[in-house]
């Protein structure tokens, strides 16, 4: 079993190593980038921030993440996620040996595995969904982060996110943030979400839909012109909220994003707070890996 001392020396080799190889054949596109996101610049209310603030908010969840999945999880990797549990023991430039970890232990505990461990939180915040969409009245609070970026352009970042869904490619969706836990395209089309969102203390599922535009509740702006737009949905059909992330290019070059995501009116403000600094983590290591 490794230690936290041996973690930090061996995880960045070897590790991502073992991942690489756990992946191989998958057809996946997404690689774990680097802490520095160049290129990129994050807007949170309207405001730039510095983009270490992303990286730190990843690097604690990435602990977080690794307690939840260490719950019911021996063998190989016991080690590796032991010692991201020390909140702050992996430096920024480790981050990328970090992912790795989670990477390869949500590959080897399978989905229905992860499914299993998490069956009790997901039963817990169904319930508290229903109970919030009861008190919300048919009005909904939106979490909006906006993402510009020096390269590349609106149409190709679509492009790269609608291939990952329909090819089902899980290990782009999930890797991206370590509140991902299952992301998976249905045969119907629909993708099945498990993740933490925003402040959440607790996992939830969901399924977005991408088929009807008439669903969804959050306003488009006509200031994007690409849009990729769902609503979200418990799995009986109630709609619990939705996704509109809108895209531009910019006429300097690169392009920009408009990210948001609804949800019932009645969530404590700490989830839409939370759910931007979800959002600014996600989407900027997904923009990375188009760029890449």
């Amino acid at each position: 079993m490794l230690t936290r001392r041996s973690f930090i020396v061996r995880a960045a080799g070897a590790t991502a190593a073992s991942a690489a190889v756990a992946y191989a054949g998958a057809g996946t596109t997404f690689a774990a980038p680097g802490p520095s996101a160049a290129g990129l610049r994050t807007y949170i209310d309207g405001r730039l921030v510095d983009q270490g603030r992303v990286v730190e908010w990843e690097r604690r969840r990435l602990s977080v993440a690794a307690a939840r999945l260490r719950k019911d999880y021996v063998g190989l990797l016991t080690g590796e996620l032991d010692s991201l549990l020390a909140r702050f023991a992996i430096d920024v430039d480790d981050i990328p040996a970090a992912r790795a970890v989670l990477a390869q232990a949500r590959v080897l505990i399978g989905s229905n595995g992860l499914r299993e461990l998490l069956a009790g939180e997901l039963l817990a915040s169904e319930a508290a969904t229903r109970a919030t969409l009861a008190a919300s009245g048919g009005r909904w609070a939106v979490s909006t982060v906006e993402i510009a970026s020096d390269r590349g352009t609106a149409q190709g970042f679509i492009d790269t996110f609608d291939r990952a869904r329909v090819s089902n490619d899980q290990a782009f969706w999930t890797d991206a943030c370590p509140d991902h836990y299952i992301i998976a395209t249905l045969p119907d089309g629909r993708q099945e979400v498990v993740e933490v969102t925003g402040g959440a203390m607790l996992a939830s599922r969901f399924l977005v839909e991408y088929t009807d535009p008439a669903k969804v509740v959050v306003a488009a702006d006509p200031a994007y012109p690409f849009a990729v737009a769902g609503a979200a949905k418990l799995a009986d059909g109630e709609l619990i909220g939705g996704v509109c992330h809108q895209f531009r290019d910019e006429p300097g070059g690169g392009f920009r994003s408009q990210l948001k995501v609804a949800f019932p009116a009645a969530v404590p403000g700490l989830y839409i707070s939370e759910h931007q600094w979800h959002l600014a983590t996600e989407f900027g290591n997904w923009i990375e890996a188009y760029l890449r």
